[in-house]
């Protein structure tokens, strides 16, 4: 049977009531000997006798002499320790403080090492924070002189870890077990508890209470508090957890099962409203993207008692009458105010913190407690392999519509090391700081309209100097395949970008991202496939400059990646390709369409016909258009006759579009490669469209 955080056995409870002398009493001179009595009292109302403790957990040590009465007491322990800690930030005191108390740790004192019995709590040295969790040996020396003269000592050994294997043992275990009210019947019931049911019962966003103690700067603080406690500790901190991601699992995570209900991520998505790039669905209010709330409050309004509260109890299980109570069924549960005993607390409401921290970059005046504000990064997705190889340089080589960052999958991935990658304990981990691995463009298949279909990503933050990434989001837009195009102009965005999310990405690392589900609609005659834009988003960067043409921007821009490819299939004959070419600039110009061709399929002397609709002809004519490297086909259009070709010269005015078909004919089926095509104008390069030939696998 898992065992339960919340209640402790009756044989444990008793075990308190016993003396657990040190298994090496001291032989005295003169007679009697000297132990040293072992407990602790951070689970149970009474202490219970251990060995064994958690770096958090309140150790006490008692002198148990034999046969004499003891004069003096002087205790040596080994390694850092601290008498005790203040973790309160003040809600309860009256008047309310105008700030959150700081914290603090109080040092064991001299007085307190000549006494009976020294309570404290053990911490860990330099080389014993986590990843190394011991367990450590801590030896406690106890001399002490006899009433009728004479003196005695004893050393005793005890271990010191950070356990990360017994889930009622965990670090929020004892977090929120600690400094428990005097009148409490419930070992599990301490201050943080008592804190956080208070503001819920109390609080609230009351106007007569200071503003630090509004819902979100509140709750920021609050998990920041256990931040300086898991530190203190030896902890990492609370990695924040999106909750449309699935559930992390493992004793770090998991919770007495009576006070989970199954948790299904996918009805948990973050609302485009919240998300920086916003979507096309509206708040109550009007609003599409987190910076459109106008003050803190309309936030706030929106999000504590919406998706705040969903959340939460589509975690933990709602029993009716127990939302503020402090034992019983129900304590604990994520669905009632005793919910910071739910691991999950911490994760969540990490995500949350950094939801303020965005809205706060957005609306500085509107956030006068703000959550610290976090270092600028640079988070990026490559737009080619040179792009890799250069790690993102600025500007990046062409071509720029070929990136490796994003690719589409009919099906969705379900490897354990795309939706849960697994951790060195062998435990589910999908909370922040999570790498993981979906896949790469080489797994591209070409969208299909009409149906769900499945988009995934690379995020990288890998530049030089970069910071942690705590937060970033890519936003994700499809148009038709064209090799000239303006962002917004000629984009839609894809509804569900809210799944490209990532939290905690650590400088050096690359993770996939994803899935997010979209049905492409239906393309029209003229044109038969979507090329996708990609716009990552993070308040630590600076925003992308755009509207210059999608190239240009691509180019000189780390946070914008671009992928205008279709995948031919492999085969005797292949369905015609069509893109549009579209005139980006805002004068009468001639534009030119070049075809790069590779020398597989040109040494195969493979026919690649391209046709002008009539709107190209008409502009081809009028421009007094050129041919290089093509010739008429007698069919009105042109064949491809070297491995480089040009059409030039047509005369197009601003937004005029055309459509382009590519019959590519019969070929081998080992026979592959790619057909480059480039759109140019008097200012460079526009863009371009790339049609990769697959084999035949």
């Amino acid at each position: 049977m898992t065992p339960s955080r919340y209640f402790l056995s009756a044989a444990i409870l008793a075990s308190g009531l016993a003396a657990a002398p040190s298994a090496n009493a001291g032989a005295c001179a003169g007679g009697g000997s000297l132990a040293v009595t072992a407990s602790s009292d951070s689970l149970t109302l009474l202490p219970v006798a251990a060995t064994t403790f958690n770096f958090g957990e309140h150790v006490i040590l008692t002198a148990a002499p034999s046969g004499f009465s003891i004069a003096s007491y002087s205790w040596t322990i080994d390694g850092p320790t601290i008498k005790d800690y203040n973790e309160d930030l003040g809600t309860k005191n009256m008047p309310t403080p105008a700030a959150a108390l700081p914290w603090s740790t109080t040092p064991l004192a001299p007085a307190d090492l000549t006494a009976a019995s020294v309570g404290f709590y053990f911490v860990p040295s330099a080389a014993q924070f986590e990843p190394s969790n011991g367990p450590f040996t801590r030896n406690i020396t106890l001399d002490v002189t006899k009433s009728g003269g004479g003196s005695c000592s004893v050393t005793t050994p005890y271990t010191v870890e950070r356990n990360e294997t017994d889930i009622t043992r965990q670090a929020e275990d004892f977090y929120t077990s600690n400094h428990r009210p005097a009148t409490t019947t419930n070992p599990l019931f301490g201050h943080v508890v008592d804190e956080h049911i208070f503001w819920h019962q109390t609080v609230h966003d009351s106007p007569s209470f200071p503003i630090w103690t509004r819902f979100l700067a509140w709750h920021g603080e609050f998990v920041r508090r256990f931040d300086l406690w898991r530190q203190e500790f030896g902890y990492k901190k609370v990695l924040p957890w999106y909750p449309g991601r699935p559930l992390p699992t493992g004793p770090q995570f998991d919770a007495d099962a009576g006070l989970r209900i199954a948790y299904v991520a996918d009805d948990n998505h973050i609302p485009t409203y919240y998300t920086i790039s916003g979507g096309t669905i509206a708040d109550g209010g009007g609003q599409h993207k987190l910076a459109d709330y106008a003050s803190l409050d309309d936030f706030t309004n929106s999000f504590e008692g919406g998706f705040h509260g969903q959340v939460h109890c589509n975690i933990g299980v709602f029993i009716p009458g127990t939302f503020f109570s402090t034992s019983g069924p129900g304590y604990g549960s994520m669905c009632n105010a005793s919910s910071p005993k739910d691991t999950m607390f911490w994760r969540w409401h990490g995500f949350i913190d950094t939801l303020y921290r965005n809205y706060c970059s957005f609306h500085p005046a509107s956030c006068p407690v703000p959550s610290p504000a976090d270092p600028s990064a640079d988070p990026w997705m490559a737009d080619n392999a040179t792009d890799i190889a250069d790690n993102g340089a600025v500007p990046s080589p062409g071509t720029h519509w070929i990136s490796p960052d994003v690719w589409n999958r009919r099906t969705q991935v379900t490897t354990d090391a795309c939706v849960q990658p697994v951790d060195a304990y062998g435990d589910h981990v999908t909370s922040g700081g999570v790498v993981r691995d979906c896949g790469s463009a080489a797994d591209h298949e070409n969208p299909v309209s009409g149906v769900t279909n499945y988009l995934y990503g690379t995020l990288r933050n890998t530049r030089p100097e970069s910071p942690r990434v705590v937060y970033a989001e890519v936003g994700v837009y499809y148009a038709l395949a064209s090799s000239g195009l303006t962002y917004p102009a000629d984009f839609t965005m894809v509804p569900e970008q809210r799944q490209f999310i990532t939290l905690f990405l650590e400088p050096g690392t690359t993770t996939s991202i994803g899935p997010i589900a979209w049905v492409p609609p239906p393309v029209p005659p003229a044109n038969d496939h979507y090329c996708l834009y990609m716009r990552v988003l993070s308040v630590q960067a600076t925003p992308p400059v755009e509207g210059l043409g999608i190239d240009t921007d691509v180019a000189n821009n780390n946070d914008l990646a671009w992928r205008n490819i279709k995948v031919v299939a492999p085969g005797d004959m292949s369905p015609p390709s069509f893109f549009i070419v579209r005139n980006i600039g805002k004068e009468r110009e001639r534009l030119s369409l070049r075809f790069e061709v590779a020398p597989a399929l040109a040494d195969a002397r493979t026919d690649i016909h391209v046709t002008l609709d009539k709107a190209l002809t008409g502009a081809f004519r009028t421009g007094g258009g050129k041919l290089d490297g093509l010739k008429p086909d007698g069919k009105g259009g042109f064949l491809i006759t070297s491995a480089k070709a040009t059409i030039d010269g047509l005369l197009m005015v601003p937004r005029e579009v055309g459509h382009v078909k590519v019959l590519i004919g019969p070929r081998k089926p080992s026979v592959w490669g790619d057909i480059t095509i480039t759109q140019m104008s008097p200012k460079g390069v526009d863009g371009g469209v790339t049609l990769h030939l697959a084999t035949k696998k």
